[in-house]
């Protein structure tokens, strides 16, 4: 059994044994004796102090164990049994995990990594990094359970969280080791080893695909150290609309833009990637423009033609707007916006009876909503009895007039998007300029991009669409929900088609890397534990004491009496 000590500062008291010896031969006794000349004792002791060296004796020897043994025994030692650590593994699950580099697939390194910590190790936990962190084996000792979990590990997240990973590992076992097994750099911590599995893959794929109005948008990156001419082909519910070539710079980005006369319906743009791509999950990519419900609680002239502007925009006129389902609802003079029930709204302010008209001096023109809006020196009538907006509580304000007043304003909370504004459509000359139907498009969009909205656009793999069954889904593709609707999955994702490469160690921390992470030794690393109960510090302690005893009667000249003296101690 390995010794530890529970309070090791107390060794540094180890160092008065040199000093011990020092004032053992220092110090010297000295007796009185009756002699018939004094120059003979001279000469002996002249002759003494020239041949004398340092000779161990029994009362030095009892000195030293005497300072030994106290230090030993201040430093509180421990007995401790060599036991197997306990582990968390966590195996990076984002898409570039699945690449094949010409050593073999990164997520088969990974898992081979994994199976050989878990042989090595106590306890073991597993843990998938991706989008976000799962749990997918509690802390156990079924190795067996684990090495079936690890070989049923799937990559294809549009990234990997891992000091998230890492967060839920530590909540998990704050004293247990924690190993990731990855393709981006390493990651830093105490307890934390990281294993790259990185190679060297090369890669061609779709970093963007975006439907705009009358226009499909298709971006393509390349790792190659070569420029690659990639052909893409356009599809819409599964017939052909158009083809194009892509040149890709070297480590650079492509792109092409196709016109289209409808961008309803499920968009499919796939690329023909060169001989030998290591990451297939990024060949193809979707997006949908499904068709969407506006109801406008009153028939204004100006809101009607600009909804009617958006392409895919279904427009209906009812009072109760409010009640009825869709995606979008238009009403004015609304209440409270925080009683409004989960959908998307643009509510505009009940017109004023006399109205104090106000200029627009500011406006944020880095919302996405404000894409194409000028508001500068637009006029709005506001109502002087309803109370000034004041900002906090999750709102996002958009536009403010010349002493600070908010006139249009934006949430996002609780499954609730409102675009609020403080004036009437018909009090504003806003409703005359091109940023209106701008505005109403950009709300259109934030919509149409909206999780919740069937068809709204591509989530990145790895997202859970469903709350209940925890459903997500790991390959480009359109999938059906639970609740009967639809979701499109896209990878777009630049990062990920780069495929991260071999990565250095961060600094005083060495990585394994490629077939040295597969053959990573899993008993590289041990722990102790301390056996309960061990009196060691006070066994020590009682030696120390009878060492101390020891050396006083040597000191004092007490001896042992001989055979066929009386049992009485004497003095020399």
């Amino acid at each position: 059994m390995p010794l530890s000590f529970a309070a090791p500062e107390f060794l540094w008291a180890l160092l008065a044994l040199p000093l011990v010896v020092l004032l053992h031969f220092v110090r010297s006794r000295r007796r009185r004796t009756e002699v018939s000349a004094l120059f003979l004792w001279r000469r002996a002791r002249q002759v003494a102090e020239r041949r004398r060296r340092i000779a161990p004796t029994w009362l030095l020897l009892a000195q030293l164990l005497f300072a030994a043994l106290a230090a030993l025994a201040l430093a509180r030692p421990q007995l401790a049994a060599a036991v197997a650590p306990d582990r968390i593994v966590i195996v990076d699950a984002s898409a570039s995990m699945a690449a094949r580099d010409p050593d073999g697939v990164r997520l088969d390194k990974a898992r081979a990594v994994a199976d050989r910590l878990v042989g090595g190790a106590g306890r073991v936990a597993l843990v998938r990094a991706g989008l976000d962190a799962r749990v997918i084996v509690a802390l156990t000792t079924d190795r067996a359970a684990v090495r079936r979990a690890i070989a049923r590990l799937t990559a294809g997240d549009r990234s990997a969280d891992l000091q998230r990973a890492v967060s839920v590992a530590e909540a998990i076992d704050p004293a247990a080791r924690i190993d990731v097994i990855t393709d981006q750099p390493p990651v830093v911590g105490p307890r934390v080893s990281t294993f790259d599995v990185a190679g060297a893959g090369v890669n061609v794929g779709i970093s963007a695909f975006d439907l705009g109005i009358q226009e499909a948008y298709v971006g393509v990156v390349s790792n190659s150290r070569r420029p690659v001419q990639v052909p893409v082909a356009l599809t819409r519910d599964g017939a052909a609309v158009a083809s194009g070539t892509v040149l890709v710079p070297v480590g650079g980005v492509g792109s092409i833009t196709f016109p289209l006369a409808d961008v309803k319906g499920t968009y499919r743009a796939a690329i023909s990637p060169p001989e030998g791509d290591a990451l297939a999950l990024d060949d193809v990519a979707y997006a949908g423009a499904r068709q969407l419900t506006a109801v406008v609680e009153q028939a204004d002239s100006a809101v009607l033609k600009a909804l009617d502007a958006v392409p895919g925009v279904t427009v209906r006129v009812n009072p109760r707007a409010a009640e009825i389902p869709a995606d979008l609802r238009v009403l004015t003079g609304a209440g409270d916006p925080g009683a409004l029930a989960p959908g998307a709204y643009l509510l505009f302010a009940p017109a004023a009876a006399k109205p104090d008209y106000r200029v627009v001096t500011a406006y944020d023109r880095a919302s996405p909503l404000m894409r194409f809006v000028d508001l500068q020196d637009v006029v709005v009538g506001l109502d002087p009895a309803r109370p000034a907006w004041t900002s906090g509580d999750g709102w996002q304000v958009l536009a403010s007039t010349a002493d600070l007043q908010p006139v249009l304003r934006y949430r996002d909370a609780e499954g609730v998007r409102v675009l609020q504004a403080a004036f009437n459509p018909g009090q504003t000359d806003l409703v005359l300029r091109a940023g209106f139907p701008a505005l109403i498009a950009n709300l259109v969009r934030e919509v149409r991009a909206a999780p919740a909205v069937p068809m709204g656009g591509a989530l990145p793999p790895g997202t859970t669409f469903d709350g209940a069954s925890q459903s997500y889904a790991l390959r480009p593709g359109a999938y059906r929900t639970p609740n009967g609707g639809s979701i499109l999955v896209s990878l777009d994702s630049e990062t990920q088609s780069r495929l991260p490469g071999p990565t250095a160690a961060s600094a005083g921390q060495p990585a394994a890397t490629g077939a040295a992470a597969a053959a990573a030794p899993a008993a590289a690393r041990t722990a102790v534990r301390a056996v309960p109960g061990t009196p060691l510090a006070a066994l020590l302690l009682v030696l120390a004491v009878a060492a101390l005893v020891a050396e006083w009667l040597m000191w004092s000249g007490v001896k042992w009496p001989r055979r066929g003296e009386p049992r009485a101690w004497r003095r020399r």
